[in-house]
């Protein structure tokens, strides 16, 4: 009985909509959301040395384009929204804590390395598998957010991302190296507008 009388409710209201309701445009913002991510390989044996690693930013969009299924034309905005880092590789027998940053400059353009995000007293061990958020520095958003808007306008930025790491306890020796590998993860929004049709109830 419930069943039939649904059934029977969408007729007529389908039947409304097709006679008697008048339709309007209506624009909706739709938002989707994908990652980019690059990784690095630490093996110190003192002091850190900057690890850095280049990201095609723009086949990294095309590929988040593709997956979402719309194309370059239907992008109206294109922006950072977090970035998140952790490790993915460590099988030594004792921790170590790092206390840094990840660092961003666009290489078609000969930038310089700029803040994208810090960490403070990681734990390598703790951070094993985890994807931690990070506390992002607003020059560093803005040389990618920059890169994203080229993008859309027909370029092909090129980005390259820098791990250095300002504090590290125990300080590594050439008999106690430390060696890990680990990655960031940037989450970037996309935002399209579609036009649909739907009954105007006034």
């Amino acid at each position: 009985m419930k069943t039939t009388l649904i059934a029977l409710m969408t007729i007529v209201l389908v039947t409304l909509s097709m006679t008697s309701c008048i339709m309007e445009d209506t624009v909706l913002q739709l938002v989707f959301t994908g990652e980019s991510s690059v990784g690095f390989s630490e093996n110190e044996d003192g002091a850190d040395n900057p690890e850095t690693a280049l990201v095609n930013i723009a086949d990294e969009l095309r590929d988040i384009l593709e997956e979402n299924e719309i194309s370059l034309s239907e992008i109206d905005d294109a922006f950072v929204t977090s970035v998140h880092y952790g490790m993915v590789s460590f099988t030594q027998s004792h921790d170590w804590t790092l206390s840094g940053a990840i660092s961003v400059r666009r290489v078609d353009l000969g930038g310089t390395f700029t803040p994208l995000a810090n960490y403070t007293s990681v734990s390598v061990q703790g951070a094993l598998g985890q994807k931690i958020p990070a506390a992002l520095e607003t020059a560093g958003v803005a040389i990618i957010n920059t890169a994203l808007d080229d993008f859309l306008a027909g370029q092909t930025p090129i980005l390259e991302f820098q791990v250095l790491s300002d504090t590290i306890v125990p300080l590594p020796t050439p008999s106690d190296p430390m060696i890990f590998d680990w990655r960031a993860w940037l989450a970037i929004q996309l935002i399209t507008t579609e036009t649909v049709e739907v009954p105007d109830p006034f």
